[in-house]
């Protein structure tokens, strides 16, 4: 894999969009690019209305593409959650493994999100 990967991108065009809205103050992206088809992808994104969004994902390329661990974690100044997506193990068990951790403690079944599904989420609370 190479930083000319379409994975990484569109994670990088992705969060540029934020920009782009003059909706962040500040954007750092990170691709550590590892043995075979394999990377890190690390995003910090400080925005206008003072919320924050933190991104880390690590990528399998290859036939199959797959996101083995990710976490995408929007909150406000105050580090109070907005929410995060990951798919970290919990005990107890959840009886599914990718989540959303919504603002009210609710935990629900949620696929990852597109790159762009994910920015619009951010855009949609970011300009309320």
């Amino acid at each position: 894999m190479s930083l000319n990967d379409p994975v990484v991108i569109r994670f990088t065009t992705g969060l540029q969009t934020f920009d782009d809205y003059g909706l962040s103050t500040y954007i750092d992206v990170s691709a550590d690019l590892r043995s075979g088809d394999q990377v890190v992808l690390k995003a910090k994104v400080l925005f206008v209305d003072a919320t924050e969004l933190y991104l880390r994902i690590f990528y399998l390329g290859g036939r199959v593409n797959t996101l083995p661990n990710y976490a995408y974690q929007y909150h406000r100044a105050d580090g109070s959650l907005i929410f995060r997506y990951d798919n970290a193990r919990h005990k107890p068990d959840l009886g599914f493994e990718c989540h959303k951790h919504q603002a009210d403690g609710k935990i629900i079944a949620a696929e990852p999100p597109m790159i762009e599904d994910l920015v619009q989420e951010v855009i949609d609370h970011v300009t309320i």
